[in-house]
């Protein structure tokens, strides 16, 4: 008896398994032509609802400021009072609406804005219930903000309180008993920046080495100081201070035992008003000079030294800043009026021949300039600065173009490609080249390490 017990009880098992599915699917299918009959309604009533409201004697004005509109607006919201209407089966009408003018006129006007706008809300419940996160219980139970009460100030009040204004040392003071506690931080218009370098290169050959060779030692440290000031309103100020000091070792030079490749002390500063849009009037200063000795390989002259020479420029006129983002900047100064003056403080001879000052210690000049700044990341870490310069006063023109391009790997390595252009026709004859004339080019390229600070 059991060997036929098991086969019966799964067969019955599985056919009241096959009718529970076949009514779920029959519900199923059942609810899927309801809600397609509601979705098609609510969308022939998104076309309809204008001509509907079209239809309805009142002002066109009063219509579309009416508040009735207000479950149309803003986020979604599940009204049940939808549901309400749709599926009760009386309506009774509030007590307070018995004038006939109302009847005819704001309830009849009411009563079809709701019924388009339910029509519409009802469809949008069935197709599309993941739009609606709030409910008409949430909202009716939050609190409403009640307007605060502002005390009148008479005009014997503020008087007493004008007339104190120089006596005033604490807020206290004229408010009485109030808690107060206000700190008033004044905001900080300065910017400052810099940035240390420090790289090295070093080459040894042995004495057999078959293709020759100098040994050397290269060094190069620079330290670049920023303070700017911006009010943000009609003052910029601009500070600048680029230190650089390299040094280079060579065998092959038998008098010296190293030489300054890389020497430059140069101050910045520019203060600019503004007088229109990304235009300032400029006072622009300019110093520069050297810490060490300038010699040739092989060679005992000197050709130049600390504060020989010094030259520094003062100039007017006016300056260009337009804003850009990703914190590049751009100014170009055009100064009209400029002054040079250069001083060789030392009596050594060959520095006052390099410099074409020979038998003098001070030499002024006037005449005009240009000054170019730039600073531009190209990608992140990667970043590019232009500086120029031209001077003239007439009779001679002094000009640089001076191009750093550098990438920051991390926060401590860095590489840097340096390019110096240098055009300078006040200088003695034996300065001239017959390829590039007056100009002059310097180059490197390091990699080292670097911190931003």
């Amino acid at each position: 008896m059991n060997k036929y017990l098991f086969p019966v009880l799964l067969t019955m098992a599985f056919s009241v398994s096959l009718q529970v599915f076949s009514q779920r699917a029959g519900r199923a299918a059942a609810y899927s032509r309801e809600a397609s009959s509601i979705v098609s309604k609510y969308k022939r009533e998104l076309t309809q609802i204008r001509k509907n409201l079209a239809d309805i004697s009142v002002d066109s004005a009063e219509s579309q400021m009416s508040p009735y509109y207000y479950k149309l607006f803003g986020p979604g919201v599940f009204f049940r009072s939808v549901l309400d209407d749709k599926f009760k089966l009386a309506y009774t009408l509030p007590n307070d609406w018995s004038s006939p003018q109302q009847l005819s006129d704001g309830i009849l006007e009411r009563q079809h804005i709701n019924a388009s706008i339910n029509d519409v809300l009802l469809g949008l419940y069935a197709e599309n219930p993941q739009l609606f996160h709030y409910s008409d219980a949430q909202i009716a139970s939050e609190e409403t903000v009640s307007p605060l009460s502002v005390a009148s100030t008479s005009a014997e009040d503020l008087s007493s309180i004008y007339n104190k204004v120089d006596e005033i040392k604490d807020v206290a003071d004229v408010l009485d008993s109030v808690d107060v506690d206000l700190q008033i931080v004044r905001p900080n218009f300065w910017t400052t920046t810099g940035k240390f370098s420090l790289q090295f290169t070093q080459n040894y050959f042995s004495e057999n080495w078959y293709k020759g060779g100098n040994n050397n030692v290269t060094m190069l440290s620079n330290l670049v100081l920023e303070a700017n000031y911006n009010d943000q309103k009609r003052v910029s100020w601009d500070n600048k201070l680029d230190l650089r000091l390299g040094f280079v070792t060579a065998t092959s030079d038998s008098i010296h035992r190293y030489l300054s490749n890389n020497d430059k002390i140069q101050l910045n500063s520019k203060l600019g008003i503004k007088a229109a849009k990304n235009w300032y009037y400029t006072v622009s200063a300019e110093a520069k000079s050297q810490f060490l000795p300038g010699h040739k390989a092989n060679d005992r002259r000197t050709y130049s030294k600390f504060l020989a020479p010094l030259d520094v420029y003062v100039s007017l006129g006016m300056d260009w800043k337009p804003k850009f983002k990703n914190g590049n900047s751009f100014s170009l100064a055009l100064l009209p009026f400029s002054y040079k003056m250069r001083l060789i403080d030392d009596d050594d001879v060959d520095i006052h021949r390099s410099n074409n000052m020979v038998g003098k210690d001070f030499q002024q000049d006037f005449g005009s300039k240009i000054e170019f700044n730039s600073k531009i990341t190209i990608v992140k870490g990667l970043t590019w600065k232009c500086r120029c310069f031209y001077f003239t006063s007439y009779e001679y023109v002094e000009s640089e173009m001076e191009n750093v391009l550098s990438f920051q790997f991390n926060k401590y390595i860095s590489s840097e490609v340096y390019t110096l252009w240098r055009f300078d026709d006040n200088r003695d004859i034996k300065y001239y080249d017959h390829t590039l004339g007056y100009f002059q080019f310097k180059e490197y390229f390091t990699l080292g390490l670097a911190y931003n600070f």
